[in-house]
C-alpha cells in the first residue's frame, strides 16, 4: 500500500490526497469513536491499515440503517460478498473507493477469507430484528460481529491473535448489547436478562485479559478500548441505573484518560 495514498494522521487536512478516505476517517471519528481513539497508538501505517478495516465495517453496519426493505439490505450484503471474492480471486476490483486498501492489506496480512465472511454474515443479521432465541445465540452474534472485527484489525497489524482477542472482542459486543437494552429489550433482546448480559460480559473480559497477556505489545492498538469495559459496567451494574429507561454515555475526556492509562500502563 503506497503511504502518499493513505489516511495519514488526521491532524492536518492538506495531507489527505484521497478526499473520500478523508471523509471516511472523519466518520470514524463520529460513528466508532472508540476504536478510532486506540488505533492512535498505532504507527502511521498500520494506523492505517486499522483505519481501513473499520472503515469496511463501517459500511456493512450502516446497511441497515440506510435501507428499509430487508431484500434491499441483503443485496447489498451479497454485493460486499461478490467484492470481497475480486479480492480473493484476484480478478477486477468492484468500484468502491475502499476495496483497493483492503485488497492490500487482505493480501499483504493474509487475512483469512472466512474471517470476513463472518463478519458480512454477522452484520447481516442486524437485517433481522426478531430476538435472540437466549444469551448463547446473542454471545455467537457477538463473536461473528466484534469479536471476528477485532481478529481481523489484529491480524492487519501483522500479528496472528489468539482466543483472548475473540473473547475480548466479544466482551465488547455484549457491552454494546446492555447499553442498547434501552432500545431493544422488546425486540432482538426480549428473551434475555440485562444482568445476564452484564455478568456474562464481565466474564468473558477478564478471561480475555488472561489470554491477552500473551500477546506482544504491538498488538494494544486493535485491542486497547476493551479497557472502557470496567468504566461501562460499573456504570451499567450501578442499582441506580435502569437498563430500559437510561441511557449510557461516557465522555470523550474519560474515554482518553482511560485510554492513555492503559497505554502507559501496557494494560487493558
Amino acid at each position: 500500500m503506497q503511504e502518499d495514498q493513505l489516511i495519514i494522521t488526521g491532524i492536518f487536512k492538506k495531507k489527505f490526497i484521497n478526499m473520500e478516505l478523508y471523509n471516511l476517517l472523519s466518520q470514524l471519528k463520529l460513528s466508532d469513536p472508540d476504536r478510532y481513539r486506540a488505533a492512535v497508538f498505532a504507527d502511521r501505517n498500520l494506523r492505517n491499515n486499522l483505519n481501513i478495516i473499520y472503515g469496511f465495517h463501517y459500511e456493512l453496519s450502516k446497511i441497515p440503517d440506510i435501507t428499509s426493505d430487508n431484500l434491499v439490505g441483503s443485496i447489498r450484503y451479497q454485493w460486499w460478498r461478490d467484492a470481497v471474492d475480486s479480492i480473493y480471486n484476484n480478478s477486477l476490483l468492484h468500484d468502491h473507493y475502499i476495496l483497493q486498501y483492503l485488497s492490500d492489506i487482505i493480501t499483504q496480512n493474509e487475512i483469512p477469507r472466512y474471517w470476513i465472511d463472518k463478519l458480512i454474515d454477522g452484520r447481516e443479521r442486524d437485517l433481522n430484528s426478531t430476538s435472540f432465541s437466549d444469551l448463547n445465540e446473542a454471545k455467537t452474534y457477538c463473536r461473528n460481529t466484534s469479536g471476528v472485527l477485532m481478529k481481523i484489525a489484529t491480524k492487519s497489524l501483522g500479528i496472528d491473535p489468539n482466543e483472548g482477542v475473540l473473547k475480548a472482542g466479544e466482551a465488547w459486543g455484549l457491552i454494546g448489547l446492555a447499553r442498547s437494552y434501552k432500545y431493544y429489550h422488546k425486540t432482538m433482546l426480549s428473551n434475555i436478562n440485562f444482568n445476564e448480559i452484564c455478568d456474562e460480559a464481565s466474564d468473558i473480559y477478564y478471561s480475555a485479559l488472561r489470554d491477552l497477556k500473551h500477546s506482544p505489545d504491538k498488538i494494544f492498538p486493535a485491542v486497547a478500548y476493551i479497557a472502557l469495559i470496567p468504566k461501562f459496567l460499573e456504570k451499567l451494574q450501578n442499582e441506580k441505573y435502569k437498563p430500559r429507561v437510561d441511557s449510557l454515555i461516557l465522555s470523550p475526556l474519560s474515554k482518553k484518560i482511560c485510554l492513555l492509562k492503559a497505554a502507559l500502563l501496557n494494560i487493558y
